[in-house]
């Protein structure tokens, strides 16, 4: 039976797997920690933002939001605004499904009436350009026009980390001291971890957290599927307004985002070269052997979008439904490997359309991007939406429908014909219940208190539940 496993990493990748096993895990299955050098550059590459998902994975480790609010300087998020991008501007917001209606989709509606935009539908799209937040409804009919909102987090890789990190029971997992030197490999599985002060630690499971360095997991699997290489550059300023949305701004030589955080603002910068470089790409198998890579260990993906923190997380589930229940891991890598391949090859699809939008410039970070190939699934999906408003869709893509058509829409894609099932409605009733919609949303957020002083007010609330 399997029943010890060794995590290999000190950042943000680490913590986040070490308390989703010691929640998840029963307690007769013993967790290691030990160090792997210190990951705070690479893990700037995690981001800013994360997508909605991270609400019900934090809980699943642990960290309730209450914990969020009140002990680190993460925020709010109703999504990215992409200011400039190809000369293009649109809000890439976080949205539940839009409304099918008599089984035809809501886009489809727009172009059948000569709509050109459906961030007025997007309640949370509408609130990010207030700067007001609340926690959307989820009670009653489902009719309140804040209903389908939903947010993520804005957040510092370092100030996450810390949250999990106090999320694991005191004795639950062993702190091995000592830091990672070498790997002892036997028949294409690791056979134990050599440590700085000689000593070899042995597992009957290696989670290689490690970041790009990939301690572990390297050692059995040294290919890598690289495809350009950026750099990445981070300050903090002082102050700021607490507003609920990243803003990414095109640069000659890259793109910079704005994150506010708590009292501060995050700003990164992204480029073809500089101090803090990594390759990006993933290896052809994300677990060989006994070893599981997670996170960066396994891929680097640049944080444009939330794809980072979001693949982070199915890292991390897709590895607890898969946990080994003897030492012949065959069958659980082989799964592992088709989801996590699956997972990381449709995130990218998200991530390449961005660099088929007319009008960048010509520097040599958008050299290296746009000259990669637009793979056969991503021009399937450009050509079946300019043509006729088509969602095309692969099996559990981590960005949904309403992620792709905000996507499209964004980036000024039109559809040249819409669903002949949408001629079956009134035109004049069609705009009249989108009208109403757009109205709907505007008067409910226009009630909604700046974003600020939510979070205020929310602190104030959750101390005073702690008494």
């Amino acid at each position: 039976m399997v029943g010890r496993i060794l995590v290999c990493g000190s950042g943000l990748a680490a913590e986040m797997t070490v308390a989703t096993l010691a929640a998840q895990l029963p307690p007769h299955v013993a967790i290691m920690r030990v160090d792997a050098g210190d990951q705070r550059a690479s893990d700037l590459f995690y981001g800013s933002v994360t997508a909605p998902s991270a609400y019900a994975f934090n809980l699943s480790a642990g960290v309730d939001e209450r914990r969020l609010i009140l002990t680190s300087d993460t925020s709010f998020s109703w999504g990215t605004r992409y200011a400039d991008w190809g000369g293009r501007g649109w809000m890439q917001g976080f949205a539940l499904p839009f409304p099918v209606i008599d089984g035809v989709q809501l886009h489809q509606y727009l172009a059948l009436v000569g709509g050109d935009a459906i961030t007025p539908y997007i309640a949370g799209v509408q609130a990010a350009r207030r700067g007001v937040f609340v926690h959307p409804p989820r009670e009653g009919d489902g009719q309140h026009p804040l209903g389908r909102a939903e947010y993520g987090y804005q957040f510092d890789p370092v100030d996450y980390a810390a949250l999990f990190a106090a999320a694991v029971p005191a004795g639950r997992v062993e702190r091995v001291g000592g830091s990672v030197v070498g790997v002892e490999v036997a028949d294409g599985a690791i056979a134990g971890v050599r440590l700085d002060d000689g000593s070899l630690l042995t597992a009957d499971l290696y989670v290689d957290c490690s970041g790009p360095a990939a301690l572990l997991l390297a050692a059995l699997a040294p290919d890598w599927r690289g495809t350009r290489r950026i750099a990445l550059a981070v300050e903090d300023d002082a102050g700021g307004d607490e507003t609920p949305l990243r803003t990414v701004r095109v640069t000659p030589d890259g793109w910079q985002s704005e994150t506010p955080l708590k009292g501060r603002v995050r700003r990164m910068r992204v480029s073809a070269a500089g101090p803090a470089e990594v390759v990006l790409g993933r290896r052809s198998h994300g677990w060989v052997g006994n070893c599981v890579g997670i996170g960066q260990a396994a891929a680097v993906v640049e944080p444009l979008t939330p794809a980072p923190m979001m693949l982070l997380e199915q890292d991390i589930q897709r590895l607890l439904t898969l946990i080994p229940a003897r030492r012949d891991m065959v069958v659980e890598a082989r799964e592992y490997d088709r989801r996590f391949a699956d997972d990381h090859d449709h995130a990218d699809l998200f991530q390449r359309a961005f660099f088929t939008a007319d009008g960048l410039p010509d520097g040599p970070y958008w050299q290296a991007a746009t000259a990669e190939c637009v793979p056969e699934k991503l021009a399937r999906k450009l050509a079946m939406f300019a043509d006729r408003g088509v969602l095309v869709a692969y099996d559990l893509e981590p960005f949904h429908p309403e992620d792709w058509t905000i996507l499209h829409l964004g980036l000024g894609s039109r559809p040249r014909r819409h669903d002949r099932l949408a001629d079956r409605a009134d035109p004049g009733r069609v705009r009249q219940y989108l009208s109403t919609m757009e109205r709907d949303i505007e008067q409910a957020v226009a009630k909604l208190p700046p974003a600020r002083l939510y979070r205020a007010q929310l602190e104030q609330y959750l101390k005073r539940g702690m008494v």
